[in-house]
């Protein structure tokens, strides 16, 4: 009986991680959307329908550069090696200075 109930236990909460995951997908949505609208200076009249948002959506999907979102990753890839080398760098300075003040 005890491994029923722990397996009740963890679906119960799966089910709580799932709600979760959609409660942060839709602050992610929101968030990006009025992120969107406020920076590209939209007017939410233009935004009262489903129809117009994606008019809206596809117009800017058609401005931007296919490999756009392709870029970002790579972007985001070297600003993280960046900061790992600068770490690095900063680690090894420091323990050079550690030797050093034996």
């Amino acid at each position: 009986m005890s491994s029923i109930k722990n397996i009740q236990a963890k679906i119960d909460q799966m089910e709580k991680l799932k709600k979760e995951i959609e409660a942060t997908k839709k602050n992610i949505n929101s968030a990006v959307g009025e992120t969107l609208i406020k920076d590209l200076g939209l007017d939410y009249e233009e935004l009262s329908s489903k129809k117009e948002i994606n008019k809206i959506v596809k117009k800017i999907k058609e401005k931007l550069p296919t490999d756009f979102f392709k870029n970002q990753e790579i972007n985001s890839n070297e600003v993280k090696n960046d900061s790992n080398s600068n770490n690095h760098n900063q680690n090894s300075h420091q323990q050079s200075n550690n030797n050093s003040n034996y």
